[in-house]
């Protein structure tokens, strides 16, 4: 096998960046051959930081093989830059099998703005923090900060220098970090771990962490702002204060369901009772007393006569023809039964 007998291509994916902006050179060819491999010696450009990726070997939906060597590369120095990549070998079955020359790759790097120090990232920055342990904090007891910068556009030599924004403030102490960096490419990672006690009970005051960064898309200078966690640090006394006012709470939430719930319950049990004595054709005297409950199950004034009781059920619940057509039954017959004959 030859180099020339297989589909080779390569692609830059940005020709025109940034000084420090990071893009991605790939070489990729496709083969029938599932175990084959793809390697190459690490690229050394002047001017021009290069990290690989991992190569990677996958299926296509023609069923072939796809073989692909990633660099990232990040320019320094502005101007035309001439990519010359080291000869990539296809390896099969332990040996080389064939190798390929790629072409020359040409970068054009267009300077920054002069006023940007050397430290501004080239690309955003994302952030994400919490604190240990989670809840109430106590005072002069140890919690940690735990951060997490990562990007998958700036190198770690180029994030935020964060730790100068976290100092000891009359509210906090601040204890030396530990850092530690992560390269799971394309992404970076760096994970702080900050050590602090909170003097005093209140809200844990932790700075704003704020920095600049240059956003290649725009060309523009962004400044990118995070409010950390800010936790409660009660003492143990504040802690038993709270617990009591919560229990007191709670108990007088239970307390106020309870009686809403039996009031509710009572005005269920005289409306079915009035509704029931009607049905039944009780006696004037039950009929009356049911009447009367009803009244003070709901608040409404005592001894109403029936033709205002209705009215303040009317208001209540709305109108009901059936009750009112009992009650002018009921009426009826108190007035028959009591008339002289």
């Amino acid at each position: 096998m030859v180099a020339a007998d297989l589909p080779w291509t390569i692609q830059l994916e940005d020709a025109q960046v940034w000084q420090r902006e990071r893009t991605t050179l790939t070489v990729e060819v496709q083969s029938t051959d599932r175990f084959a491999t793809l390697e190459a010696s690490l690229p050394r450009i002047e001017g021009v930081d290069v990290q690989a990726l991992p190569a990677t070997n996958e299926a296509s939906p023609d069923g072939k093989r796809i073989l692909r060597l990633i660099w990232q590369l990040s320019a320094h120095t502005p101007g035309k830059q001439t990519i010359q990549l080291p000869t990539i070998r296809y390896n099969l079955n332990g040996r080389d099998a064939a190798q390929w020359q790629p072409p020359l790759q040409m970068l054009d790097v267009q300077a920054l703005p002069p006023y940007l120090p050397p430290t501004i990232p080239v690309g955003k920055v994302q952030i994400e923090s919490r604190i240990e342990p989670s809840g109430w904090l106590q005072p002069d007891h140890l919690a940690y900060w735990h951060i997490r910068l990562h990007s998958d556009a700036v190198n770690t030599a180029q994030f935020p220098p964060i730790l100068k924004q976290i100092q000891t403030t009359q509210g906090v102490e601040v204890f030396p970090a530990t850092v530690g960096a992560v390269h799971e490419l394309p992404l970076q990672t760096l994970n702080y771990r900050i050590p602090l006690k909170a003097q005093s009970s209140g809200k844990l005051d932790l700075p704003t962490l704020q920095w600049h960064w240059f956003d290649p898309e725009t060309g523009r200078l962004e400044r990118q702002q995070y409010a950390p966690p800010t936790p409660w640090v009660l003492a143990w006394a504040w802690r038993v204060i709270l617990a009591i006012s919560g229990g007191l709470l709670l108990l007088l939430g239970l307390r106020t369901a309870g009686y809403f719930t039996y009031r509710r319950l009572r005005r269920w049990r005289s409306k079915r009772q009035v509704q029931q004595a009607l049905q039944q054709n009780a006696d004037a005297s039950s009929v009356r007393q049911t009447l009367d409950a009803c009244s003070a199950a709901h608040g409404w004034p005592a001894n109403l006569s029936t033709r205002h009781w209705l009215q303040h059920w009317e208001q209540q619940y709305g109108a009901n023809p059936s009750l009112q057509t009992a009650l002018h039954q009921h009426e009826a017959k108190r007035f028959a039964s009591n008339s002289p004959g």
